[in-house]
């Protein structure tokens, strides 16, 4: 604690809250209220003091990650796993086509009771639909999915 004779004495106003506060934090502590407004004032003080520091702090930061991660290394790895994604997207597709010819094979050759016209409608009608489907958005997949009737209804048409 300072010596007396480096203390200077200065006036304050404080509205009733503020007082009221300071005299309730003041008896939590133990301690009178000036001894409570100095502590007040030394925090306030420390405050603009650390933010100096953290500025300081998040520069050195700042500059070891920069050093340790460069920017174009992290734009490699993103570059690589895009195109992880993609070539397993690729494989998805060419096994999906392979499906579709497979299964339009299966009923050409169940469909021999129809005619060659009414068999390039249904197809079409099929593909039509899954376009619709691909163009769906994320969030209405699971209702269109769960709505069955819609569903058999649509597949009646074919």
């Amino acid at each position: 604690m300072a010596k007396r004779e480096d203390r200077i004495i200065t006036s304050i106003y404080l509205t009733k809250e503020m007082c009221g506060q300071v005299d309730q934090m003041a008896a939590q502590g133990h301690i009178s209220r000036n001894e409570q407004i100095r502590r007040y004032i030394e925090k306030g003080l420390d405050v603009g003091g650390y933010r100096k520091d953290i500025d300081f702090i998040a520069g050195i930061l700042r500059q070891e990650l920069l050093a340790v991660y460069h920017i174009e290394d992290i734009k490699a790895i993103v570059e690589q796993q895009a195109n992880r994604i993609a070539k397993m997207h690729m494989k998805s597709g060419k096994v999906d086509a392979a499906a579709f010819f497979l299964l339009t094979k299966v009923l050409m050759n169940m469909a021999q009771e129809g005619t060659t016209d009414q068999f390039d409608r249904m197809l079409s009608d099929a593909i039509a639909l899954g376009v619709d489907y691909m163009q769906k958005k994320d969030s209405q997949v699971n209702s269109f999915l769960y709505d069955t009737d819609s569903i058999r209804a649509a597949a009646g048409k074919l």
